[in-house]
């Protein structure tokens, strides 16, 4: 009988004589007959990320998966599930351990983007005619199927068995088939040619958008090139990334930029030019003065400076000074952060975003179950979005404002 590992974990084994009663799956039973709704109890991947391997690496493993199994009511895996902090503990840094998908320090800046976003409840208001939601839009002249785009991420090859390259071809990917586009990160990781974010994009067919932290201007003019070269929506550059522990530790170093920086990057392409990473009126108004096409409302996901604020809690203030300039109508407007479901996104778009990002729901079936994982996520989003439009009485995108909100 043959014996399998999940490669995602590098945990989970199953023996095909024994079969495995805690996923349903009796003994006898081969792997290529489990149910497509088959997932791994450890991180959540599908049947296809099974391999078969030896006899003796497989009684390897299993002492492995046993100590995990006995101990799992204390363990939260960080790719399975949605990371509520009210049910979710490991939502803080543990001091000198790796990050992983958690909020930097006591994770408050992290909890402050939940927060943020429950002070506000949606409105029903429901005696009015009834239209069916239209949702769709376009970035930027590439229609899409919501107001709703995948952040930028990168360093899942941390903390699982994934590359760089296939986990932001996966976003990519998983976004282009769900109807919308997603952005791409930038690894501290060393790369032997082409960067791997150019390289998934380039598998797309230039359906994305690459976001690069803040390095020396020479390099982000190169990135931004290729980028260019390989027809991408658009092009950026993650501001809050001056704060990166991995590019420090890896020896590239990040810098915060000025207008004058930021003005160059912006005059080095054709692309529409973003700004992501912006947190106050000072950053809004000098990325406007810069020349941004984009200005990204975020907080890295309180990836970056502990006791921050949410990004729900600023976004209005941003978003009215924003207008107030002379440009104001020209530049788009996203968010992100704490963004779990589709009436989060309802909420944003009612606090005056334009598009709304989302990160950690995508990176976790982006690793556990490829492009179908995240296309099925951005499938739930979608159908959120349309039952809150529907229930607030609003049929169009442009129809979703402050008044739908009741803050409690």
């Amino acid at each position: 009988m043959v014996k399998w590992l999940c490669v995602v974990c590098n945990i989970y084994v199953y023996d095909e004589e024994t079969g495995d009663p805690q996923t349903g799956i009796g003994p006898n039973t081969k792997v290529p007959d489990f149910p497509d709704s088959w997932r791994c109890p450890v991180c959540g991947a599908t049947k296809e990320k099974l391999v078969p391997i030896p006899e003796e690496e497989y009684w390897q493993k299993a002492r492995a998966y046993t100590d995990f199994t006995g101990k799992k009511e204390e363990k939260i895996n960080i790719l399975v599930g949605v990371d509520n902090p009210l049910t979710t503990p490991e939502f803080r840094q543990e001091y000198g351990k790796p990050l992983g998908f958690r909020g930097i320090g006591q994770g408050l800046t992290y909890l402050a983007n939940f927060s943020a976003l429950s002070k506000y409840r949606l409105k029903n208001r429901l005696i009015a005619k009834h239209e069916d939601p239209v949702i769709e839009t376009a970035f930027f002249g590439e229609k899409i199927s919501m107001p709703v785009l995948g952040a930028p991420m990168s360093g899942l090859s941390y903390v699982s068995n994934i590359t760089e390259e296939e986990f932001a071809y996966n976003i990519l990917e998983g976004c282009k088939v769900a109807g919308t586009i997603g952005y791409t990160g930038n690894t501290s990781k060393d790369y032997e040619m082409v960067h791997p974010a150019i390289m998934a994009l380039k598998k797309v067919n230039g359906h994305g958008i690459n976001i690069f932290k803040p390095q020396s201007q020479e390099v982000l003019v190169d990135l931004i090139k290729q980028s260019e070269e390989e027809k991408a929506v658009a092009v950026g550059i993650d501001i809050d990334g001056a704060g990166s522990v991995n590019f420090t530790l890896a020896g590239k170093p990040v810098f915060r930029k000025t207008i004058e920086e930021l003005r160059e990057l912006k005059n080095s392409t054709k692309l529409p030019f973003i700004v992501k990473g912006v947190m106050c009126v000072e950053d809004a108004l000098a990325a406007a003065q810069a020349g941004a096409d984009v200005i990204g409302v975020s907080n890295h996901g309180g990836r970056v400076l502990d006791s921050g604020l949410g990004v729900a809690d600023v976004l209005p203030g941003i978003v009215r000074a924003l207008r107030d300039t002379d440009n104001g109508e020209r530049i788009i407007i996203t968010a992100d952060g704490g963004v779990r479901t589709g009436f989060d996104v309802v909420k944003m778009l009612a606090l005056g975003a334009d598009f709304v990002l989302v990160g950690r729901p995508l990176a976790r079936e982006a690793v556990s179950s490829g492009v179908e994982g995240v296309k099925r996520i951005l499938g739930y989003l979608k159908t959120d979005i349309k039952i809150a439009m529907i229930m607030t009485s609003c049929n169009k995108l442009e129809e979703i404002n402050e008044g739908i909100l009741v803050k409690v």
